[in-house]
């Protein structure tokens, strides 16, 4: 969980293209 809340705050920090680089990374996770 607090590598998840991790994330959560890097994509905060760094914005949109930060969110869509999380979902291509992770898929699984892409809500």
């Amino acid at each position: 969980v607090a590598k998840y809340n991790q994330l959560l705050r890097i994509e905060e920090e760094l914005g949109e293209a930060a969110r869509y680089a999380g979902r291509a990374a992770f898929p699984r996770f892409a809500g």
